[in-house]
C-alpha cells in the first residue's frame, strides 16, 4: 500500500507494468492512497482483506477477466457499493457497454490523460460521498419513523378494558410506517365506554401528527357531561384553529352496558355495520368531516342493542382498494365480504375480512386499514 495525503483509498488492477507506473504516479501525486494488483484473483483477495473507496480495473486481465471480477464484486454484500472505473484500450462502443453492464460506473481509455483520470475519480468519489450521506439521512429518517411508529402503536388502542358486558377487538395496518387512522377509548366514571374512531386525510407523518392531536384532545377533555356530538364539536373547535390542511372523518361512539344503549355521532364517515344474527344493518348520521368547515354541524343518534349484536367500524382503506386491473372494490363488494364471516367473532372475524380484502388487492395496501369490532354479550 502506497500512501498519499488524501484519505481516499484506491485499488489499481492492471497487468501492464507501464500502465501501473503511469496511473500510480498520477494518483500519488494527487495525494491518494493506493494498492496495486496485477491480476483479478489477487484483486479479489485484496478486496476481502481491505476496504477501498474506488477501484480502477483493467478489462483485459490474465486469469479472471476484469468483467468477471467486476461481476463478483457486484455480488459481494460488503463490497458491491464500491465504485468501479474500467481501464482499457478497447474503445469500441460494445466494449464500453459490456463494461458498464458488468457493474462499472465509468470508463477511462488508454493512453491515460492525467486531467481526465483525476476528474473522473473525483466525480465518482463525490457521488460516493453523496450516496453515503443520502443513506445516512435515510437511516436517520427510518430510525425516527420507527420511533414514531412505536409511539403511535401505544396510542392506537389494541387492548380494551375487560367487561362481562362486551368484548372489543381492533386491527390497524398503516399504509406507511405510520398512518393517520386512529382508535382510542375512555371508560367514564359511570361505566359508559367512549370510543373515538377516525381517519385523517392523507398518510405518513403529517396525518399521524393530526391523529395524535385528536387522540390527546379526546383523552384530556371532560366527556361525562357531553353527548357524542358535543364531544365531536369540542375536538373540532380545539383542533380547527391549528390545522388547515387535514380533515378527520370519524365516529364517536358511547356504549352504556347497563341498558345496552348506544349513542353515536358521525363526521363525514361511512356507515357503521350493525351485525344482528345473519343481517347487516347500517347505522349513520349526517355531518361533514371535522375541520372541513369552520362550523361543525353533526347529529346524535341512539339505539338499544341486543345480546349477540356486533358493531363493526372500519376505515375507507378497507374498501377503497384497487385490484391488479385497477378496479376499486367499493362499499358494496366489501359488504359482500363481511357477510361471508358473520358467524365468526373477535380476531378471527377481523383477520378473515382483511385477508380477503388483501387478496382482492393482490397484497397491496392502498390506504391505512383499520377495523374495530364491539361484541355485545
Amino acid at each position: 500500500m502506497r500512501v498519499g495525503t488524501i484519505s481516499a483509498k484506491i485499488l489499481v488492477v492492471d497487468d501492464n507494468e507501464t500502465n501501473i507506473e503511469i496511473i500510480t504516479h498520477i494518483l500519488l501525486s494527487a495525494g491518494y492512497e493506493i494498492a496495486v494488483a496485477y491480476d483479478g484473483e489477487y484483486a479479489l483477495e485484496l478486496l476481502e482483506a481491505l476496504d477501498f473507496d474506488l477501484i480502477l480495473l483493467d478489462i483485459l486481465l490474465p486469469g479472471i477477466s476484469g468483467l468477471e471480477a467486476a461481476k463478483q464484486i457486484l455480488n459481494h454484500n460488503q463490497k458491491k457499493d464500491t465504485p468501479i472505473i474500467f481501464l482499457s484500450a478497447l474503445n469500441e462502443t460494445s466494449d464500453i457497454v459490456r463494461g458498464l453492464n458488468a457493474g462499472a460506473v465509468d470508463y477511462i481509455s488508454k493512453p491515460f490523460q492525467e486531467e481526465e483520470v483525476l476528474a473522473r475519480i473525483r466525480n465518482q468519489l463525490r457521488i460516493r460521498d453523496l450516496e453515503k450521506e443520502k443513506n445516512r439521512l435515510i437511516q436517520a429518517i427510518n430510525n425516527d419513523l420507527d420511533l414514531a411508529k412505536a409511539n403511535q402503536q401505544n396510542l392506537v388502542s389494541y387492548h380494551f378494558p375487560p367487561s362481562p358486558a362486551y368484548q372489543i377487538y381492533s386491527s390497524y395496518t398503516p399504509m406507511d410506517k405510520i398512518g393517520g387512522d386512529l382508535i382510542t377509548y375512555d371508560l367514564l366514571v359511570n361505566g359508559d365506554l367512549d370510543i373515538l374512531f377516525g381517519d385523517v386525510t392523507g398518510h405518513g407523518i403529517a396525518a399521524a401528527m393530526v391523529s395524535l392531536m385528536a387522540i390527546i384532545t379526546f383523552k384530556t377533555m371532560n366527556k361525562s357531561f357531553m353527548s357524542p356530538s358535543e364531544c365531536m364539536t369540542w375536538i373540532h373547535n380545539t383542533l380547527g384553529p391549528m390545522i388547515s390542511s387535514h380533515f378527520i372523518s370519524g365516529v364517536y361512539l358511547r356504549y352504556n352496558p347497563e341498558n345496552k344503549l348506544i349513542s353515536y355521532s358521525m363526521a363525514g364517515h361511512h356507515p357503521i355495520f350493525l351485525i344482528r344474527r345473519d343481517q347487516i344493518l347500517k347505522l349513520g348520521t349526517k355531518g361533514f368531516c371535522l375541520m372541513m368547515f369552520p362550523q361543525l354541524q353533526i347529529e346524535n343518534e341512539e339505539m338499544i342493542l341486543e345480546s349477540g349484536d356486533k358493531l363493526f367500524l372500519f376505515s375507507d382503506g378497507m374498501f377503497e382498494v384497487p385490484n391488479k386491473e385497477d378496479h376499486y372494490m367499493g362499499e358494496s363488494a366489501f359488504e359482500g365480504i363481511v357477510k361471508k364471516y358473520l358467524e365468526l367473532g373477535g380476531e378471527s372475524f377481523l383477520k378473515n375480512v382483511q385477508s380477503e380484502v388483501l387478496e382482492y388487492a393482490n397484497g397491496m395496501i392502498a390506504d391505512d386499514m383499520t377495523m374495530l369490532l364491539l361484541e355485545i354479550n
